[in-house]
């Protein structure tokens, strides 16, 4: 199972989520639901699913993420990036030091390489 947009039929990826809520019942089938927000074109949208149908998306989603269920975590945990984390990463870019060891590591990761 996936979850695509349905403005844009992006894929819906797991840091797209902005809320997860469980329904427990104790008759019939659990539901989980899940708010999302497009990462292409940021279009809000809901869903309701089965326990079952949100095992499987969170199986699928864990066995092609490079990250583990603790790092994702650790990252869910983060929240939002502030004002002045942007403003602090822009003067970090600005900063010709930075700039200076890209370029570095740029010209090595060429030399590198055989054509």
């Amino acid at each position: 199972m996936r979850l695509q947009c349905r403005r844009c039929n992006a894929p819906i990826t797991l840091d797209d989520f902005l809320y997860i809520a469980y329904h427990t019942h104790t008759m019939g089938a659990n539901r989980v639901e899940v708010h999302f927000q497009c990462g292409r074109c940021g279009h809000r949208a809901e869903r309701m699913l089965s326990q079952a149908a949100w095992d499987e998306l969170i199986l699928n989603y864990l066995e092609h993420d490079e990250r583990t269920v603790d790092e994702w975590m650790a990252t869910e945990q983060l929240g939002p990036i502030t004002a002045e984390e942007i403003r602090a990463m822009r003067r970090a870019l600005r900063s010709e030091n930075l700039l200076e060891s890209l370029r570095e590591w740029e010209r090595s990761r060429n030399e590198g390489q055989v054509d």
